[in-house]
């Protein structure tokens, strides 16, 4: 099995924290040493222990390790605040840009024309012209669209209802054809009824002219 995780936290034990810093700061160096070797880079190493003490390791000058380092990091701020300047002019030129849109809208609107010279009055008034000439043109063109759809569904109606009316006249009503109907049966079961009536008549008046001798 492997060995178990250090979980890292302070040492409370003083004797035993001086023991792990002695060994930890030996172990710091000889990798500091070697990264100089191997890879032929310049290496500074500070330490200061819990009591103050320092402990550093150069490959070659501390002094001259801490002169590039602060070469660097003066060139690393003075590259950070060009980053700020340019940040700050984009921020500027950006509200400028918004005070001038902010300014354009409120003369469309005819807001704060006072300080406009007549050229500038002039030029804002083709501006409103052309742009009223553009919103005319494309009303225009939007009322011609809705017309023409208006026009269609109108014709689809009155079609529809002429269809429907057509149908309707083809069809005759149900109540009138039964009433046709009963109308017709009732004929035809009244007439044989009528006739064997008048027959049943005919015969009884033969039969009576019989008996009384009369001639038929």
């Amino acid at each position: 099995m492997g060995r178990e995780r250090v979980e890292l936290k302070k040492i409370e034990k003083a004797a035993a924290r001086h023991v792990t810093f002695s060994k930890r700061r030996r172990g710091l160096i000889k990798k500091a040493q070697e990264l100089s070797i191997l890879c032929d880079a310049d290496v500074g190493l500070i330490i200061f222990s819990a009591t103050g003490k320092l402990f550093e390791y150069s490959n070659t000058s501390m002094e001259m390790i801490l002169k590039k380092y602060s070469e660097s990091f003066t060139g690393s701020l003075n590259s950070q605040q060009l980053n700020i300047e340019l940040y700050n002019q984009d921020v500027r030129r950006t509200k400028e840009e918004m005070e001038n849109i902010d300014y354009a809208l409120r003369h469309m609107h005819g807001e704060d024309l006072q300080g406009l010279t007549i050229k500038e009055l002039q030029k804002l008034e083709q501006k409103l012209e052309v742009g009223l000439r553009r919103i005319q043109s494309t009303k225009g063109y939007q009322l011609e669209e809705e017309n023409a759809r208006l026009h269609l569904e109108l014709k689809q109606c009155s079609n529809l209802k002429n269809n429907n009316a057509v149908e309707f006249s083809l069809i005759e009503p149900l109540e009138t054809r039964d009433h046709s109907q009963s109308s017709e049966s009732v004929h035809n079961a009244y007439t044989p009824r009528s006739q064997h009536k008048t027959s049943i008549q005919h015969n009884e008046a033969a039969d009576t002219d019989l008996q009384l001798g009369l001639a038929i």
